[in-house]
């Protein structure tokens, strides 16, 4: 069996071609939708082929960055016992052996490949993107380091902070808040990342020095964890205070990984150089777990790349 996905309705269909089960969602006015019913055949109830139709539903809807509404009692039901969060695509530059990182990235070659890239981040439109602190400080804070002995004693509660909400947003995973940012928004040459209101996804041991500092600068924060980030928890913090309704993750490995293993990717888009990296640098996923994707499309671009899309 297997899922078939229309602009407003959702299919399982038997080896039989036949519809066995179905959600419908159709647009009610511009950019909302309405999950209005949900079905599954007698046979193949109990399998949780429902809740999966409106995850799936729910996914699609995202993507567009439409509304959700839902008439249909199921999905309501669903939807308020469930956490809701972003379409999430990884999209990165590899090289040939799968690495994301390293002294390849600086080549030529890997140059000329990263300009289309960028141009198919600007194309995907994401409400965010998001990256970890080793990426967030390599390619936007240089590693600055501020003086944060005024900070000393401050008494800042554990509480998410909303500094203001915008139209795009840079999220940085970051758990103890290293990141050292100068400016709550991101300057960036390329429109893809210029004009981002940050927020910092911090755990709840993060010095308060650093919270005060985020707040004079007008950096938003907030919590998903006391040691470690949950990032079931994050997600649904960024889409819920912020609205993001399609993120963007771009790495590095390590945070790559993490999304990978919580089976949180929706979709990959990844820009292959033709280059071999150095043994020593990062692959796409670190500590990934098997996991089974369907190839969308695939294309040759400028500079001998290929662009790979995959959903799940």
């Amino acid at each position: 069996m297997n899922y078939k996905i229309y602009y407003t309705k959702i299919s399982l269909i038997d080896e039989n071609e036949k519809e066995v089960a179905k959600i419908i969602f159709p647009e009610i006015s511009p950019n909302v939708y309405d999950i209005q019913k949900t079905f599954v055949d007698d046979r193949l109830r109990g399998q949780g082929i429902a809740g999966k139709l409106v995850q799936m539903a729910i996914s699609e809807i995202n993507k567009r960055g439409g509304e959700i509404t839902a008439s249909c009692s199921y999905a309501k039901q669903w939807i308020e016992k469930h956490e809701i969060r972003p379409f999430t695509i990884c999209h990165m530059v590899t090289s040939i052996d799968d690495k994301v990182t390293g002294d390849f990235l600086n080549s030529a070659k890997a140059l000329e490949v990263s300009e289309t890239y960028y141009e198919i981040n600007r194309q995907l439109k994401g409400d965010a993107f998001a990256c970890g602190r080793v990426t967030m400080e390599s390619s936007f804070t240089g590693g600055f380091k501020p003086d944060l002995s005024e900070f000393t004693g401050a008494n800042i509660p554990y509480e998410d902070f909303i500094a203001q909400k915008h139209s795009y947003y840079a999220v940085s995973f970051d758990r103890h808040g290293t990141v050292s940012w100068t400016d709550s928004i991101l300057h960036d040459e390329d429109p893809g990342y210029d004009d981002c209101h940050i927020i910092e996804v911090l755990c709840e041991n993060t010095p308060k020095k650093v919270l005060a500092y985020y707040r004079s600068i007008g950096v938003s924060y907030i919590f998903a964890g006391k040691d470690d980030i949950d990032l079931n928890v994050a997600l649904n913090k960024l889409y819920s205070i912020f609205a993001i309704k399609k993120l963007l993750l771009e790495g590095g490995s390590i945070i790559n990984g993490a999304f990978e293993r919580e089976n949180l990717i929706d979709e990959l888009s990844l820009v292959v150089a033709p280059i071999v990296a150095d043994k020593n640098d990062k692959p796409l996923f670190s500590d990934a777990l098997m996991t089974d994707f369907r190839m969308l499309d695939c294309k040759k671009m400028a500079g001998g790349a290929v662009w790979l899309w995959f959903a799940k």
